[in-house]
């Protein structure tokens, strides 16, 4: 059980890990994108802002050796400066001047897909622009006199250099991984908090269940006696009743159900009178019904408690019978819950094998004998084959054991399928 426990609390961290890291890292991703950019154009505008220092004074007057002049220095800036492709343009946007190295064909067209004019305006505009897998951030600024008069435009396209690119990659994955790693290192330390949370929850959850087992216990004992005078009928049909679900392969869930249900079966006896109840012959038609309304009274007793809704199957269904002549509802066949198809067989038996007020106990053989007699008409024969196969051995162990054997063996059963292990 513990060993589950870690297991699954181990894979839902590793899952949140994962979901956290892949959230986190996306954010991340997002910011240093954005930091990217910023510091990608603050290389290209101090770069154009380096070369358009002194270019202004050739703008405002376009004379042919100013152009001259500013073609020569346009020039020089493609061999040794930032920008791969240079453009001048009058105050009117008409193109002056038009520079590019070698090789930069498929960006002047990625250039060209937006009109020039349009972005010619009185604020500076900046684009980021990949070709394969090199990056240019296009500059398109005005060109103002020192009174804030527009003389001209510049146009150009500078080349973020191979090693600022892998810095910046670099930059990323180090923001990535480290995000990863700060995340599981939060997982990590998370861990062993909640499996101490864990242990609390567990120990606390285990003494609410003993609680419950005891007072279901104690009730049930209280009207095993009025019926039977012993403890030991609730502890012997609980058991046989578990060993017998074990052997059909019954779920867990099903299992307690089954517990639950054993020890309440008889639970409206409290309401049926002691001269019914404990009367040594045989019940009259009017006496019976009366017997019969026990199984209503159970079922007002304990349907308002939810802790005990599923013991309600077998409390209300097992006086029902295999052909649909049972009560309180007539239920035929598969209509029968399964764990109150089992309690049925299990009641009989040992009711057969038990001395009572009205009768000496029977064999084990001749017990057997009745209840095989009720297949198909009383039991289900699918339970029926099932109890065969364990019920010598299970008598054999049970019908003679003392209260503090059974009340042993039945503690280990409900610890099983009622207690989780807290030992993490």
């Amino acid at each position: 059980m513990s060993g589950n426990i870690h297991q699954k609390l181990i894979l839902r961290l590793a899952l949140a890990w994962f979901a956290l890291s892949i959230v986190i890292g996306t954010v991340i991703y997002f910011i240093e994108h954005e930091k990217i950019d910023d510091f990608v154009v603050g290389l290209a505008e101090n770069e154009a802002k380096k070369f358009l220092a002194d270019e202004i004074k050739y703008m405002t007057n376009l004379t042919p050796s100013n152009i001259d002049i500013l073609l020569k220095k346009s020039q020089e800036h493609l061999l040794s400066g930032g920008f791969s492709i240079v453009e001048f343009y009058d105050k009117d946007k008409k193109q002056i001047i038009e520079l590019s190295r070698k090789g930069m064909e498929a960006l002047e067209l990625k250039m060209d897909i937006l009109r020039h004019d349009r972005l010619m305006t009185e604020t500076t505009q900046y684009e980021k622009i990949h070709i394969d897998d090199q990056m240019f951030v296009r500059v398109l600024t005005p060109l103002k006199t020192p009174e804030g008069k527009i003389v001209g435009f510049f146009e150009g396209a500078y080349h973020v250099e191979p090693r600022i690119m892998k810095d910046i990659r670099d930059r990323v994955l180090f923001s990535l991984v480290q995000a990863v790693i700060t995340v599981l290192i939060a997982t990590v330390v998370l861990y062993p908090i909640i499996i101490a949370l864990n242990k609390s929850l567990i120990r606390y959850s285990i003494d609410l269940s003993d609680a419950n087992m005891g007072m279901l216990e104690v009730l049930g004992n209280a009207i095993a006696k009025r019926d039977s005078d012993t403890n030991e009928h609730n502890y012997r049909v609980t058991i046989y009743a578990i060993r017998l679900a074990e052997t059909m392969n019954l779920s867990a869930g099903e299992i307690r159900e089954l517990i639950k249900g054993a020890f309440l079966h008889d639970v409206g006896k409290i309401a049926i009178s002691d001269s019914i109840l404990l009367k040594p012959g045989k019940l009259t038609v009017e006496e019976f019904e009366v017997m019969k309304t026990h199984v209503v009274h159970g079922e007002e007793i304990i349907g308002s408690y939810a802790w005990l809704q599923d013991a309600v199957k077998v409390v209300r269904n097992h006086h029902e019978k295999y052909s649909g002549t049972g009560y309180m509802n007539g239920l035929k066949g598969d209509a029968i819950p399964v764990t109150a198809k089992i309690f049925a067989v299990i009641d009989v038996f040992d009711a057969l094998t038990s001395k009572r007020p009205y009768k000496e106990a029977f064999s084990f053989e001749k017990s057997m004998q009745i209840v095989n007699d009720g297949r198909e008409e009383h039991f289900d024969p699918v339970v029926l084959d099932a109890f065969g196969k364990i019920a010598q051995s299970l008598y054999n162990e049970v019908h003679e054991a003392d209260a503090g054997y059974l009340r042993a063996e039945l503690r280990t059963s409900i610890n099983k399928y009622f207690n989780t292990d807290p030992g993490l």
